[in-house]
């Protein structure tokens, strides 16, 4: 059994119990972030991207669970582990319910996993993909049909965050979700744009002066889709 939960606070309470004992430099660097980050997740500043929680689980053994809704241990052998372990072609991604393609929408790494799919990991190498890394995010909106229609499953990679021109990445945007194709311009700024062009949706631009607005939550590697109407 992991150590129980001592606390029913919010999420930056349960960071500041994990580093109980231990500076939150010499913890932040042990999981890989600089000590200003840590401090903005730990006071409620900014929402821990999936890189970080995905840290958590491999390197401290946390129990997301725990760390989200302050219920069951603090510790835990993970699910998705042993699964791997019993069947080692085969990982289970969390599943998020994010409304990503039509603009404003819930943040995913906010949210805990309203389930889990299991995927074979030679599938997901073959799409170019790091299984540890994956995770699914169901979309809503129409802003990228037809590549992406709505109530798609998408299949994202964590691990894969510098955004390169004309590819789809799940995008974190203050306080929206935005699954959105990633456009450069000759001057160096950052275009998110739809594929939806008939519905006149907008691209939104970053230049170097919003950049801290915008996050990476990975890029898209799939996506999975009933068979669409002729519109």
């Amino acid at each position: 059994m992991g150590r129980p939960a001592k606390i029913s606070g919010g999420l930056g309470e349960r960071l500041q119990l994990l580093r109980e004992g231990m500076e939150r430099k010499a913890f932040a660097e042990s999981v890989g972030v600089v000590d200003g980050t840590l401090g903005n997740y730990e006071r409620g500043d900014r929402s821990p991207d999936w890189n970080f929680l995905e840290t958590l689980r491999q390197k401290k053994g946390v129990n997301l669970n725990w760390l989200f809704t302050g219920q069951g241990d603090m510790y835990s052998s993970d699910d998705r582990s042993i699964a791997a372990s019993s069947n080692d072609n085969i990982v289970r991604l969390p599943r998020f319910d994010a409304r990503a393609s039509a603009g404003r929408g819930l943040i995913a790494v906010d949210q805990m996993p309203v389930g889990e799919v299991a995927f074979a990991r030679d599938f997901l190498r073959n799409l170019g993909a790091n299984p540890e890394y994956c995770y699914i995010l169901e979309a809503r909106g129409d802003s990228m049909w037809p590549t992406i229609p709505d109530g798609a499953l998408l299949i994202a990679d964590a691990s894969k965050t510098e955004v390169d021109d004309g590819r789809i990445y799940h995008f974190n945007v203050m306080d929206r979700v935005l699954v959105k194709r990633a456009r450069w311009s000759m001057d160096g700024k950052l275009h998110l744009t739809s594929d939806n062009v008939a519905a006149g949706y907008p691209s939104e631009e970053f230049t170097a002066d919003r950049i801290d607005e915008l996050r990476v939550g990975g890029r898209i590697m799939f996506t999975g889709h009933a068979p669409m109407p002729v519109r």
